[in-house]
């Protein structure tokens, strides 16, 4: 394959980082070089693929929590420092990995975290590295550029009637 192939997993429902980590533990087990940079994860938080011990993945969390909700502790500024960070660490890895997962990148460039057209530039050099794309609200300029999308779609949800995110299925 000349180039690798860019994916997209969007949407307002439940699974795309789930279908990204699949890639992911996929790739991984099958002996290629996988990275994953997370824009709005934690290291503090008790995500249970940060316990996943495979020998080709690697992993960054790189995020100050998801911006603008209740429960987000970090300023403005704090938040694009963490996205620059994000952003310049998929740069690097750019071309020295066979997969790179960037997981809630969709969200950060509708929050206006990271440049659209700086994102579009780094799909451009991607070489032979297959990137993923997670995150709502995938821009149509990335879609454009994709060679797969899936959009995940909320049909129902437990959120809805109350019942909190359940450890093991949802983080």
């Amino acid at each position: 394959m000349k180039q690798g192939l860019v994916c997209v997993f969007t949407g307002d429902g439940k699974g795309k980082t789930s279908a990204a980590l699949g890639v992911a533990v996929r790739a991984a087990s099958n002996g290629m070089k996988v990275s994953w940079v997370s824009w709005y994860k934690e290291k503090k938080w008790p995500i249970s693929e940060m316990n996943l011990k495979l020998k080709n993945l690697k992993m960054y969390w790189l995020g100050e929590g998801f911006y603008k909700l209740p429960t987000d502790h970090a300023t403005p500024t704090e938040h694009k420092h963490a996205a620059a960070a994000a952003l310049k660490m998929a740069e690097k890895l750019l071309g020295k990995v066979d997969v790179l997962v960037l997981d809630e990148v969709n969200n950060a460039v509708k929050d206006k975290l990271i440049d659209l057209n700086y994102l579009i530039k780094l799909i451009g050099k991607r070489g032979k590295t297959h990137l993923i794309l997670t995150g709502r609200g995938a821009r149509p300029e990335l879609v454009e550029r994709a060679d797969l999308v899936t959009e995940m779609k909320k049909i129902k949800h437990p959120f809805d009637k109350g019942i909190k995110a359940v450890k093991g299925l949802d983080y």
